[in-house]
């Protein structure tokens, strides 16, 4: 394996100085020709020259890593986010950990210690369900942690950290609307369950765009489905057969669940019922047809690192400014329409 090439190498390469070719090499204002920093990194590029995150980290107290902890590295959703943060964080200079948390509250406190012993520079967080469920012992283990942290995606309700989340509130009332300007009444919902999360701010905005529009949600119209494929394939013949002309699943698993059932009673959609999703993931599954909410992940990923960036460094000063003066940003969702929503025939 051959040596590896140094500031120094290229500096002698360029005949500059080992300052002038870290000002070019990192944008920085500088007294040099334009032909100059051109040269520069003309001779770095052609030595293969690869900064020294280390050497750095020795100068400005950073490693350049950041750290993504999610409850669950196989759902689609997480994956998705997870990828297109780690685009964005490598576009600016960063290295992104990804850890997986498997939804479990000790493993994410675990993982939480260890991520800050690494050295990171700061830690995106979507927290596991049992930590929302009580935010506590989250808020305890956070508030230990030196390193700036940002809440993503799964929110909770009290802002006692900067945060970053897509406004899943808006989501539903998107679904909600559409439907109802479609000329629905009769309108069905599987959510998730009890516990607290995203889905559950998506089945208020439902349901309260649905009421501003006097249409109230019946009990045996409202089913839970688990967040799974079963659960939206078990919640549709109840939901078919009192009646409704619509349905809302609050994911799209429970969504492509809900129309394979469908179409093994010889049903479709939206003839025989329109059919509302959220995550737009249907398509990777072969469902491109799916009407759904989705998040804006590119957008929701370059928040997310906007917002950790911002932080990072201001735990030099006194204080930690992502507890004491939390930021919260919301990223509005899209609706994608896919062909299972139609106008009900009157």
């Amino acid at each position: 394996m051959g040596r590896r090439v140094t500031l120094k190498d290229v500096a002698a390469e360029a005949g500059v100085s080992m300052t002038a070719v870290s000002q070019a090499l990192n944008g920085r204002p500088a007294r040099m020709t334009e032909a100059t920093r051109e040269r520069i990194i003309e001779v770095a590029t052609r030595m293969n020259y690869v900064p020294n995150q280390m050497a750095r980290g020795l100068v400005t107290s950073q490693s350049m890593l950041l750290a993504l902890l999610i409850p669950d590295i196989e759902n689609l959703f997480f994956a998705s986010l997870a990828k297109a943060i780690e685009d964005v964080c490598g576009s600016d200079g960063y290295s992104l950990i990804v850890a997986n948390s498997d939804d479990s509250r000790e493993t994410e406190r675990g993982l939480l210690r260890t991520l800050e012993a690494r050295g990171v520079d700061g830690i995106l967080l979507i927290p596991a369900r049992e930590s929302m469920e009580d935010c506590t012992q989250l808020r305890e283990d956070v508030e230990r942690l030196n390193c700036p942290v940002v809440l993503a995606d799964r929110l909770t309700g009290d802002q006692w950290c900067d945060a970053v989340g897509a406004d899943h509130y808006q989501g539903g009332r998107m679904a909600a609307r559409l439907l109802v300007e479609a000329g629905h009444r009769r309108v069905a919902c599987v959510a998730g369950d009890e516990r607290p999360g995203d889905v559950k701010v998506r089945f208020a905005g439902f349901v309260d765009e649905l009421a501003e529009h006097g249409i109230t949600l019946e009990p045996e119209l409202n089913v839970s489905g688990r967040y799974r494929f079963l659960g939206g394939y078990d919640a549709a013949d109840g939901i078919i057969d009192a009646g409704a002309t619509a349905v809302f699943c609050c994911n799209d698993l429970m969504a492509m669940g809900f129309l394979s059932r469908m179409r093994e009673r010889g049903l479709r959609a939206p003839d025989d019922c329109s059919v509302v999703g959220y995550d737009n993931i249907a398509g990777r599954f072969g469902m491109p047809e799916l009407t759904t909410v989705d998040q804006n992940v590119p957008a929701l990923a370059e928040a997310c690192h906007a917002a950790i960036v911002s932080r990072i460094g201001a735990g030099g000063r006194k204080g930690k400014p992502w507890l004491e003066s939390p930021k919260r940003e919301l990223v509005t969702p899209r609706l994608v329409e896919g062909g299972t929503v139609g106008a009900l025939a009157l």
